[in-house]
């Protein structure tokens, strides 16, 4: 973004990477305009969560989620038919002390909410007209990243199906995913309410029957197809940018699509004038993160097998060698 040109700094996007960077560009002292394309914040009430990596982050700038948010004591991986337990790796006080930050669970509009009051005004319903340097946090059907390519979004071949249940009595405090032939199920406490997520085939025929019963009770699931998009040959041009989803969008798997939108909008304010500079710091990190997320597609889903009991292995072995899975 050349010299000169930041007060007219526009920020298209008002989800969690675009008010992330409204957020740190305040904090560096330059003023942005926030413009959404949707009439209103396109919040939900489906749950997120946020590891130790993004809400350090939000608590360099100043922006607590405590009021809002569930610290869980671990992440527990289980089989699909038994529920037995194949990895455990603790997230409560352990992750604080090794990584500086809790690990969260809360509700995606709360975290916006919360966001958004620390951004400051938004102008919903008007999108950006090119007339001035754009950061472009426009998600993955983004209209800034038709200034670098003009790709489009493509399935990835998978659904995920999500409901919010209410408390659910005797569900520890933690976050389960069970791994089966062809989808996975995750389930976590947030403030008010259990989330619940399916990822691939709907029917559960043979699953563990406590699974079945979170997915009965949830009532009929809303699906979302997933998408992505090919790597960008480069994420700025003529001065803009885009991060977050709009440059590389990642399957959920690793539950780190939001941190790494996070991240971006917490690196971008010192090079703006220097995009090259900020894209050769983040790719690498983002590219190995969504390799990783894409290859959760085939490894969460194996039918039992060898393949299956190397992986099962290969989670047991991190967790007791107090190593985590996870990307922090």
């Amino acid at each position: 973004m050349p010299s000169g040109t930041t007060e007219s700094l526009v920020v298209a996007g008002a989800g969690i990477g675009g008010l992330t960077a409204a957020v740190a560009l305040a904090a560096h002292g330059v003023p942005c305009s926030v413009v959404e394309r949707s009439p209103a914040p396109a919040a939900s009430g489906y749950g997120i969560q946020l590891p130790p990596n993004a809400t350090r982050i939000l608590h360099d700038l100043g922006v607590s989620l405590d009021a809002v948010s569930l610290r869980p004591e671990a992440r527990e991986i289980r089989r699909w038919s038994d529920g037995a337990l194949i990895g455990r790796v603790p997230l409560g006080s352990a992750v604080v002390e090794r990584y500086g930050a809790p690990y969260l669970t809360l509700r995606r509009a709360d975290l916006l909410r919360v966001l958004l009051d620390a951004a400051g005004p938004v102008r919903f319903g008007r999108s950006w007209a090119g007339e001035c340097p754009v950061i472009g946090a426009d998600g993955l059907h983004s209209a800034v990243r038709g200034l670098m390519a003009p790709d489009a979004p493509e399935p990835i071949g998978f659904t995920a199906y999500r409901a919010v249940l209410p408390p659910v009595t005797g569900f520890p405090p933690v976050v389960t995913v069970w791994l089966g032939p062809g989808a996975h199920v995750v389930a976590y406490p947030v403030p008010g309410g259990l989330n619940l997520v399916l990822v691939g085939r709907p029917s559960l025929d043979g699953w563990h029957a406590p699974v079945r019963d979170l997915v009965r009770a949830a009532g009929p699931l809303r699906g979302f197809p997933l998408f992505t998009r090919p790597p960008l040959p480069a994420w700025h041009s003529d001065g803009s940018v885009v991060i977050g989803d709009a440059a590389h969008p990642m399957p959920p798997f690793l539950a780190q699509g939001a941190a790494q939108a996070i991240e971006d909008a917490f690196a971008l304010p010192s090079y703006l004038h220097d995009l090259a500079a900020f894209e050769a710091l983040r790719r690498p990190r983002t590219d190995r993160v969504a390799g990783a997320s894409a290859a959760g597609g085939v490894e969460y889903h194996l039918p039992d097998g060898p393949r299956q009991r190397r992986r099962d292995e290969h989670i047991a072995a991190a967790s007791l060698s107090g190593q985590d899975w996870l990307f922090t």
